[in-house]
């Protein structure tokens, strides 16, 4: 065939690339109308020249359409209507799938990917936000994967700055609030502060002088200034390190710590209130329960004596400090170590957290004992009717020293002025049996508790109280308020060791108080001593060489015979602070 034939046969047929084109043709007029001619805007046309419609960029032809060209074309020579198709071909549009742009272009999981990647990289800064807004307790982001530490408590990681207050200034007891990561190793007798960046960091406040900041020994219990019974008490060092010197937690605590000794005078009746009951209820009574007592030198028996008020302070069993085993660490936020002590048997409430006050603690002792008396009796001034309810005045018998030598006429005396009398020692023994147990069917640790149940509720049901200077005023603690306390001061000048002790608390819980001073004719120490010597006439000498001399004698010696005649004004005034 010449070239001239190949050149009409290639205007007659139709190429394979412009049947390509054709059909991508007829598909646009398709979904556009085919046939339709375009209508014109005659407004846009009107009163000014027709604008040239801007023509796309030429694209790159693919290396398939050149191919097509080339064998419709007839590069070797191809005619006219070769020519034509190949000026008329242009490479068809490239038209991106919507199904090829979803997998990148699907909002909900580019923002579940966005999520993932916020909580893994600001983990750490979320963790210490749900510290301070959960008191300390770890949220949900806190167990998140981060790659850099994989999963971890937020305890273990996230150190607040401390924060120390200790008083060693008070006469009565030293007493260090702690804020922070507390650690505290009962078998050391160790508490460990951490302070970020390092020992020495701490805010701390309150030291004595010449105290070390970072570390301090502390001893909780609330006879400071005495020093005899003080070398007994266990010594707690208080250190403040970095995170990498402290030992690892074993338990954690989720709420604060109160740390105390239960050494001391342990055991006398007077000193479970005074240097324990009513400190413990100053320092913990605020926070509802929500501490945990860890008690150095504790006496079993004592928490079950007092369970009743122990289990009103805290809602979890008291730890033994010094039976912690050897690699036990409990960890807390906050710990207060030692406990406040204001004054004798009393609290200030100007001092105390909440302002509690002697009253609160009076009620507190009715809600645990379940006393029904809140007040006392209230008599009419007019003479007394028959069968009209006397007043009841309870007299307490000392078993020991200090005893009413001739009680039934002080008996005798009070029922007299108008008093329904009963004499007790109140805390004594229950009766033995015949085997010779205590009680029988009791076991020895329910002794004291039933003693005190026992005790509470004896005295609650009585209007006033006569007892000589001891431990068996304590009882006043239990009288409704109102009620009358008459206490007789031994010789010995102690007044004012008296008032201290027993004459104010009465007027803090809305009592009232009256103080008889005796005589030396109405001491047994004038048969024991000549009337010149000096115990008789200037006890301050003995008072000025030692306690324990003043003790042995004026305490552990005497004994009371009131004169009636002069005992009696007291009596009248205690039946009328009733009316």
């Amino acid at each position: 065939m010449s070239h001239g034939d190949s050149g009409a046969a290639g205007s007659r047929a139709t190429p394979p690339a412009a049947e390509c084109q054709a059909v991508q043709t007829a598909g646009k007029r398709k979904r556009s109308g085919t046939g339709r001619r375009p209508r014109t805007d005659s407004r846009r046309s009107r009163g000014r020249s027709a604008q040239p419609k801007p023509q796309p960029q030429p694209q790159p032809q693919p290396a398939a359409a050149s191919l097509l060209m080339d064998i419709g074309g007839g590069r070797s020579g191809g005619g006219a209507a070769g020519a034509a198709a190949s000026a008329e071909m242009k490479p068809p549009p490239v038209v991106r799938s919507k199904k090829g742009r979803g997998a990148f272009c699907n909002l909900p999981l580019l923002l579940l990917i966005g999520a993932i990647q916020f909580l893994v990289i600001y983990s750490p800064a979320i963790d210490r936000y749900m510290v301070m807004i959960t008191k300390g307790k770890p949220g949900f982001p806190s167990l998140l994967l981060d790659g850099r530490r994989g999963f971890k408590l937020v305890e273990e990681e996230f150190v607040p700055e401390p924060r120390v207050a200790c008083d060693f200034a008070d006469p009565r007891s030293d007493v260090c609030e702690l804020e922070g990561a507390i650690r505290i190793r009962g078998s050391t007798s160790e508490v460990f502060v951490i302070a970020p960046g390092g020992g020495g960091a701490a805010n701390v406040t309150g030291l004595g002088a010449g105290m070390n900041a970072t570390s301090w020994t502390i001893q909780p219990y609330t006879r400071k200034g005495e020093a005899r019974v003080m070398r007994s008490i266990t010594e707690l060092t208080v250190r403040v390190v970095p995170a990498g010197e402290a030992p690892a937690c074993t338990v954690q605590h989720d709420v604060p710590a109160v740390v105390y000794s239960n050494g001391g005078y342990c055991g006398n009746y007077y000193h479970d209130f005074n240097d324990n009951i009513i400190p413990l209820f100053i320092t913990s009574r605020h926070l509802g329960g929500e501490v945990q007592l860890l008690v150095a030198q504790k006496q079993a028996w004592w928490f079950h004596k007092y369970r009743e008020i122990v289990d009103g302070l805290t809602n979890y069993e008291a730890v033994d400090l010094g039976g912690d085993a050897a690699g036990e660490v409990r960890c807390f936020r906050r710990a207060t170590l030692g406990l406040r002590s204001h004054k004798d048997l009393s609290i200030d409430p100007r001092r105390a957290p909440r302002n509690l006050s002697m009253v609160d603690f009076k009620r507190f002792l009715m809600w645990r004992y379940a006393l029904p008396r809140e007040h006392a009796i209230r008599t009419d001034d007019e003479e007394e009717v028959a069968g009209r309810t006397k007043p009841r005045l309870l007299i307490i018998n000392r078993r020991s020293r200090r005893r009413f030598v001739n009680l039934p006429e002080i008996v005798a005396l009070a029922e007299e002025v108008g008093f329904n009398v009963t004499t007790s020692d109140v805390m004594s023994p229950p009766p033995k049996t015949a085997s010779g147990a205590a009680g029988a069917g009791t076991a020895a640790g329910d002794e004291g508790h039933a003693r005190m149940a026992d005790a509470s509720a004896l005295v609650n049901s009585f209007d006033a109280m006569l007892a000589v200077h001891g431990s068996g005023l304590t009882n006043l603690l239990f009288l409704p308020m109102n009620a009358v306390v008459v206490q007789v001061v031994p010789l010995g000048r102690m007044e004012g060791l008296a008032m201290d002790e027993y004459g104010v608390p009465p007027r803090d819980m809305n009592m009232r108080y009256l103080q008889y001073n005796i005589t030396v004719e109405e001491s047994t120490l004038s048969e024991s001593y000549p009337r010149t010597h000096p115990v008789l006439l200037d006890p301050m000498p003995i008072h000025k060489q030692s306690w324990s001399l003043v003790k042995d004698i004026y305490l552990g010696q005497q004994d009371v015979r009131l004169n009636a005649r002069r005992f009696r004004p007291v009596l009248e005034k205690a039946i009328r602070l009733l009316r």
